[in-house]
């Protein structure tokens, strides 16, 4: 990744200020710690001359520092960190070993060249000591500077993917929520034709059997869907109003099959209005359970709708029919589909010999573990 470009020059404006110093202070101390009894640390000089070893140690000082970051800045560009590290190590010190050794030769000819020395005296022990001392401590100081330097680079990269990693984490869960939204509205719109397949079958009979009644059904069947089309594009809507749109439905089936069909329904005004449910739930549950069930004045199909345990239940008696019904089959399905999207609460399906019971799980409008956006 590409480091901001002013941020890098900030820090390596910032970065000169603060190690350069360092650095002289490290070589002095560690000249004085390999050889503490040095004549040089306690012998007297004049000002010129400790302004003159002062300027040459920050000018040294300052080159092994440039020479450090030159040779780091281009190996991250030759050889990165994260493509072979061990063969980094190796070549980055012995990069450094070489380039040191040198600018120090360099340095210390040219210095031997102005020296004193008278020809044919050679170079005393002590300064050969202070020269290969200096050698070392030089490409210690080096390794040092190349490691903070280096430390900083991966440090930064590092910074820098973790906030690209979150970037993408946070762009992946975008796109999942428009791919289950898109899925939600996949399944939401099987609700229409769903809906109408069963209706105009029930109305086609009535047609044949009563005019006026079929005409009075297909009045009331226009309101019922013009709440369809409003609410089905919705993730959710309050119980409230599945209710009272529950309500209006059934005045559908009461005016076909009379008091052969029964709707009890038991839910307090309170969890109405503060809990959700998906769309059309309730209606599709009990045109089911009409669908498929026989039912007569002397047995009558009852259809229960009740609260347990935070969920919304729908029970009917089962009176199977003799002949199955032709059925487009996607509304018990589509309710699944839907509650996996909208929760982690999944919709409960309970059978017996006597009762067939579908349980709704109720949302809350702050609930944290929906999936999608309540509208």
């Amino acid at each position: 990744m590409t480091n901001n470009p002013k941020e890098e020059s900030l820090f390596m404006k910032h970065y000169r200020l603060i190690v350069i110093p360092i650095v002289i202070l490290l070589y002095l101390f560690s000249h004085f710690l390999l050889n503490p009894y040095d004549a040089h640390w306690y012998a007297e000089i004049s000002e010129l001359e400790l302004i003159q070893t002062v300027v040459m140690l920050l000018v040294y000082c300052t080159v092994i520092t440039e020479i450090s970051l030159w040779l780091s800045t281009v190996l991250n560009k030759c050889i990165p960190w994260d493509h072979r590290p061990g063969l980094r190590v190796v070549i980055q010190v012995l990069s450094l070993i070489v380039f040191i050794f040198i600018v120090y030769f360099v340095l210390h000819l040219f210095f031997i060249i102005i020296s004193p020395i008278q020809h044919g005296e050679g170079i005393p022990l002590d300064l050969k000591i202070d020269i290969w001392q200096s050698l070392i401590i030089s490409i210690n100081t080096g390794i040092f500077i190349s490691t903070v330097h280096t430390g900083y680079f991966l440090i930064s990269n590092w910074r820098t993917s973790m906030m690209d990693a979150a970037e993408l984490r946070l762009r992946t869960e975008k796109l999942e929520r428009i791919a289950s939204q898109a899925e939600l509205e996949s399944l939401k719109m099987q609700l229409d034709p769903h809906f109408l397949f069963n209706n105009f079958s029930t109305l086609s009979e009535l047609v044949i059997e009563d005019q006026s009644l079929a005409a009075k059904f297909l009045e009331h069947l226009a309101l019922v869907y013009r709440y369809m089309l409003s609410n089905v594009r919705k993730n959710v809507v309050s119980l409230e109003e599945e209710l009272n749109f529950l309500e209006s439905y059934f005045y559908l089936i009461q005016e076909r099959m009379g008091y052969k069909v029964i709707l009890e329904v038991k839910v307090p005004l309170d969890v109405a209005q503060n809990f959700y449910i998906a769309p059309i739930a309730l209606q599709l549950l009990v045109e089911n359970a009409v669908k498929h069930n026989k039912a007569s004045k002397e047995l009558p199909l009852v259809i229960q709708i009740f609260i347990e345990d935070k969920t919304v239940v729908v029970r009917n008696n089962i009176r199977p029919l003799g002949a199955i019904l032709p059925s487009s089959k996607v509304g018990l399905r589509n309710i699944i589909d839907r509650y996996k999207l909208l929760s982690d609460s999944r919709v409960k399906i309970h059978s017996n010999e006597q009762y067939f019971e579908v349980w709704l799980p109720l949302l809350e409008m702050n609930i944290t573990n929906k999936k999608t956006t309540i509208e």
